[in-house]
């Protein structure tokens, strides 16, 4: 049992604790609640609520030290330019440069709002101060990098090439003080410039742009500027489809993401199936009459070789290579990387000559709901050599990523860096079966209803795993969620797209004929199966599930065009061809391949 004298000196100690506790509220300086608060609101994205903190913090500081003052001036400038008040920005920084001129920090933030406004000279200007206070910093040299990028565009002659040189002198300064993706991708844009880049340049080019992406897989700009090149420069265009997909499945979607979509489409287009006609015959002379016996003149010897023709290697005909979309400017357009507040492209993306769009547009793959996973679309018809273009993909469930402002200001500079994208597991393309193969179907088993709410859970994961490019987390989502209820289509024919993804084509060939069984209906199902049936040489077996779609779906347009390919050129039908072909006529008579139709049907009466 506690005493009173015990009891008196608790109450003695718990008075001097309280006393404590007031004279430490009390020296703490003014102001610096409102200080700590908005740094924490503009952390997190809370722009307005930072700007009223704020506002509030520089009147409570203004008797405060000179430096505490610019350091809420210098955060009231961040939080309005994040927000998007420029203007008030560059007040509220201009502001704490009259209070504190040595403040290297408030030199970085206005040479970047600068950048931003497109005032690229006095951006320049900041951060050659910065850079004098910070000349270790890397940030500094990609951002005076960029800027110098940005203003020589805008310069003529010689100028120009002067600022693009001190351009590249600074990124390869950021280069030797630390690698990053950002310099590796910028010294690959500097090497493109120019009105006809050599195959050297365009080498190198490529080389850092693979570097980039070496550094951080999930460099969108990196991933861009390769899709453009292996398009425009290095003619390789499942590589180009693959990158633009890629890019297109940036979560946040990138601003020109519209335009860099309709660049996919269209060499998407270009790359589906080509109808071969079949060269004109020239018609047959007239007889002409035999004339009369001549004696034959006399043999004349002479020592001249004989001339011989030079041999010219013609190129493709345009049949069976069709010409790639022309960009209207050029030298094709490239991103830069700029590291703080917001990047702006170079240039805007290539804008090509509108093409007849074909009956279903490229597969687009979205996101499930909560409630229930959408179905995934089927692959575009493609060019039997090719590989399967990756579909664009939009993941609307996928956690925000941080924009180049949040992860680059110094006011974050010390932030941890996000996850990367994982590099996609491609197997290499297996051989063809022999001529004359037939499929072996599975037996058909009866798939007992399991946990429908389970299994669309780990198809929403299977897919996102898919959008981030890795593959075998998506096969292996897939697979468990059709563990957790076979019955479920939308699992079967995810897990085979992204097989034919990773040129898994045994198991896609599987999942299709799993969904066509519990879908017979379904029109993208069928004809991913019998597309797959064609792909791996299985001809027979791919026109009877062309045949099955058609009796399902008379107007598919796709199904009609796939089918005469294979009449025409697989099984030498050429009258079933024709009338596949007249079909696709009737349905589409502006198809892209409405024209090599056409010749066909003139050269096969």
């Amino acid at each position: 049992m506690m005493t009173t004298k015990k009891r008196r000196r608790l109450r003695g100690h718990l008075l001097v604790v309280a006393a404590l506790g007031m004279l430490l509220t009390a020296c703490r300086p003014p102001g610096a609640g409102e200080l700590r608060r908005a740094e924490r609101e503009i952390q997190s994205g809370q722009f307005t609520d930072a700007i009223v903190d704020l506002k509030d913090a520089t009147r409570i500081l203004a008797d405060a030290p000179l430096a505490t003052q610019a350091k809420a001036w210098n955060l009231l400038g961040l939080a309005c330019q994040d927000g998007g008040q420029l203007d008030a920005a560059s007040k509220a920084y201009s502001q704490a440069i009259k209070l504190d001129r040595n403040n290297a920090t408030v030199m970085y933030n206005l040479g970047c709002l600068r950048c931003q406004q497109t005032n690229y000279l006095a951006a320049i200007d900041y951060l050659t101060t910065y850079l004098t206070f910070r000349p270790k910093d890397v940030q500094g040299y990609l951002r005076m990098g960029a800027a110098l990028f940005q203003y020589a565009l805008e310069r003529p002659g010689l100028e120009r090439s002067r600022l693009l040189e001190a351009a590249r002198h600074e990124f390869e300064a950021a280069e030797k003080i630390r690698v990053t993706p950002e310099a590796a991708n910028a010294l690959g844009v500097l090497r493109l410039q120019g009105r006809s880049p050599g195959a050297e340049a365009v080498h190198v080019a490529a080389t850092n742009f693979v570097l980039a992406l070496n550094r951080d897989t999930n460099f969108a700009p990196a991933m861009l500027n390769l899709a453009i090149v292996s398009q425009e420069y290095l003619n390789n265009p499942k590589q180009a489809l693959r990158l633009y997909g890629e890019y297109l499945a940036e979560n946040p979607a990138p601003p020109n993401a519209k335009q860099v979509a309709k660049v996919a489409h269209d060499l998407d287009v270009s790359q589906r199936i080509i109808i071969t006609p079949q060269p004109a015959r020239a018609p047959e002379p007239a007889p002409v009459p035999k004339p009369l016996p001549r004696p034959e003149p006399p043999v004349v010897k002479t020592n001249a070789a004989p001339s011989t023709p030079i041999a010219v290697t013609p190129r493709p005909p345009p049949e069976e290579s069709p010409p790639k979309p022309q960009p209207a400017i050029a030298p094709p357009p490239i991103q830069v990387v700029t590291s703080t507040p917001p990047a702006q492209p170079v240039v805007p993306p290539p804008q090509v000559q509108p093409q007849p769009p074909p009956e279903s547009p490229p597969p687009r793959v979205s996101a499930p709901p909560a409630a229930a996973p959408s179905p995934v679309e089927a692959p575009p018809v493609a060019n039997p050599s090719n590989v399967v273009p990756a579909p664009v993909v939009t993941d609307t469930n996928a956690e925000p990523r941080k924009s180049l402002t949040q992860r680059l200001n110094p006011l974050r500079w010390f932030s941890p860096k996000p996850a990367t994208r994982p590099p996609a597991i491609i197997a290499p393309e297996p051989p063809l079966v022999p001529p004359g193969s037939r499929y072996a179907y599975p037996p058909r088993i009866t798939p007992i209803p399991g946990n429908r709410v389970r299994a669309r859970d780990l198809a929403a994961d299977a897919l996102r795993a898919r959008q981030a490019g890795d593959l075998a987390e998506s096969i292996h989502d897939y697979n468990d969620a059709i563990a957790a209820d076979p019955t479920y289509y939308d699992a079967c024919y995810g897990l085979a797209v992204t097989a034919l993804e990773a040129r898994d084509y045994a198991t896609a060939l599987e999942q299709l004929d799993r969904a066509v069984a519990l879908r017979e209906d379904s029109a993208e199902a069928r004809y991913t199966f019998a597309w797959t049936l064609q792909k791996r040489g299985y001809t027979e077996d791919a026109a009877h599930e062309l045949g099955r779609l058609l009796d399902q779906h008379p107007e598919n347009v796709n199904g009609h065009l796939l089918l005469g390919k294979l009449y025409a050129e697989k099984l030498k039908q050429p009258r079933l061809a024709r009338e596949q072909y007249t079909q696709v006529l009737q349905l589409d008579p502006a198809n892209a391949q409405s024209a090599n139709i056409r010749a066909w049907l003139e050269r096969n009466p």
